[in-house]
Order: C-alpha cells, then structure tokens, then sequence
C-alpha cells in the first residue's frame, strides 16, 4: 500500500477521511463520496444522508482492508459540482 494523505494516524487507530459532496434535490439532500467511487445516498436531510454515507464508507474500508486489498482512492478527489457544498468527516475504523 502506498503513503496516503487521506489517512490519520493516530494512536494506532486507523482514521481515514470522507470527501463527501452534498446538495439540494427535490427529493431532500444528495450526498456523495468524493474519494471513493460508488456511494451516494439521497435523504430527506443531509443529516440523514450523511448518518448513510459515514458507515458505507467505514464499512467499504474494512472490507477492502480485511482483504489486504488496496483502497481505491479516487486521487484526485472528484471536484463538488457548482451547486454542492463540500464536508469532511474523519471515519474511525
């Protein structure tokens, strides 16, 4: 595995970092990954969208790592589009 910046470090507790995108749909919120392909959730709230995307997210992660595969980092992370607001949120594995 190579040197990632997306990963923390801290007290031997694997912390990673969700680029995640949100923005307005009729529907509610929609929220996506930005560094890690394939999860998006629209919700009612971004609340709500987020409370879907962080375990997704941590779960993908212990599964790719469990594997000892390597984690398929969109690098760079896909940009937020005009109409989305961009949140990082450290995932403690």
């Amino acid at each position: 595995m190579h040197d990632n910046s997306l990963q923390i470090t801290s007290q031997d507790i694997p912390t990673f970092n969700c680029i995640v995108h949100v923005s307005s749909t009729p529907e509610g919120v929609r929220a996506r990954v930005a560094n890690l392909n394939g999860i998006e959730f629209v919700a009612r709230d971004e609340r709500t969208a987020l409370s879907k995307i962080v375990p997704t997210f941590k779960a993908t992660l212990e599964q790719l790592l469990s594997d000892n595969a390597e984690i398929p980092w969109q690098e760079p992370p896909h940009p937020a589009n005009d109409d989305e607001q961009t949140r990082y949120i450290p995932v403690h594995l």
